[in-house]
């Protein structure tokens, strides 16, 4: 073949590369969450260029803890993820968009995820760049030694890195704002409008299918007294330390907001007001049991919850269905004051 026809037959390969590295772009694009574009991204790079393996490395301390926490929704996404510590990358950490090829997989054995091992024997990690800072890579593997040898060219890997990037950014910024659209900004948890919009579908998901649920409506005692006596900083401290608390204690179906000031709601799908009557007295059960411990100090906490559940033949409102659990709430307050009465008389 004359050097006329190599340039041509040059020119044409890097002409295809770059047309699929076009439709992978257009792709990704149009992906509004994080979990969506890696997904499409990783099928998309190995089915476009016969890769055996393709996974997606993560940084743990990264600037973005929350896209671990999205990705766990998406199965497939979990079986290609790969957590790493930061100095696990340091070798990207200086290269901009530059990857890193290697065939020395004794070296570089920990940035390959367990079932991969033997199997792998050339590899390239294309970092991924958020506001300056590597977060991962995304890597490519091939059990042919010679496919990703370090002499080789790194001009579409960089371009692919430069792409990824921009469009994480783009969905990044995406998934923040609507974080802060729909979160408390102290607690994390779900806020008021969430809440609204979450227990209307769950009333119509009832009325249609006949189904049941229920609803805690939860307020810390005395916590005034805590601000009072021990200042804002440990108020604040509290409520974060309830909102902790109650995602802890609930299932991953329920849904826990934060109503206004020191009160919170969670609404338990398929729940009847049996089943709220024992996670109330867990939930109460669980604060009592667990102060708050900050600056060597335990601050004792008790919250007292009421109860709402709407009935399956009966139509409701979330105003109803709240102001039920708040007449609820009252009403266990009276009851352990008369309690705490009735043991101090005798």
């Amino acid at each position: 073949m004359s050097d006329m026809q190599t340039l041509i037959e040059t020119l044409k390969a890097n002409e295809e590369i770059a047309r699929k590295l076009f439709d992978i772009e257009v792709s990704i694009l149009s992906s509004d969450y994080s979990d969506d574009l890696f997904e499409k991204l990783i099928k998309l790079i190995k089915s476009s260029f016969n890769i055996p393996f393709a996974w997606l490395t993560l940084l743990k301390d990264s600037p973005i803890p929350d896209l671990s926490e999205r990705f766990s929704n998406s199965y497939w996404l979990q079986q290609h993820l790969h957590h790493l510590e930061s100095n696990q990358l340091s070798a990207l950490e200086s290269k901009g968009n530059q990857p890193l090829l290697s065939n020395s997989m004794e070296e570089l054995s920990h940035l390959i995820p367990a079932r991969y091992f033997g199997e792998v024997r050339s590899m390239a990690a294309v970092p991924l760049i958020l506001d300056r800072v590597l977060v991962g890579a995304i890597m490519l593997g091939d059990n042919d030694a010679e496919r990703y040898h370090p002499g080789l060219g790194t001009f579409h890997l960089e371009q692919l890195s430069v792409k990824a990037s921009l469009c994480l950014s783009n969905v990044i910024s995406r998934e923040r704002l609507e974080y802060l659209a729909t979160r408390d900004p102290l607690t994390g948890l779900l806020n008021r409008r969430e809440m609204e919009s979450h227990l209307q579908q769950e009333l119509e998901r009832c009325e249609r299918y006949q189904a049941s649920m229920s609803l805690l409506f939860i307020d810390c005692d005395r916590f005034k007294q805590i601000n009072d006596q021990y200042g804002h900083d440990y108020g604040d401290a509290v409520l974060v330390h309830v909102a902790k608390g109650l995602n802890h204690l609930v299932r991953a179906n329920d849904r826990v907001f934060r109503f206004a000031g020191d009160e919170f709601v969670v609404a338990l799908a398929n729940q009847s007001r049996y089943d709220a009557r024992h996670v109330r007295q867990r939930v109460e059960a669980y604060f009592a049991a667990n102060p708050l411990l900050m600056n060597r100090k335990l601050v004792p906490i008790r919250v007292t919850c009421g109860i709402s559940a709407p009935s399956p033949e009966e139509a409701t409102s979330v105003k109803e269905l709240l102001r039920e659990a708040d007449h609820d709430l009252l009403r266990q307050k009276r009851l352990r004051d008369d309690r705490s009465d009735e043991a101090q008389g005798a």
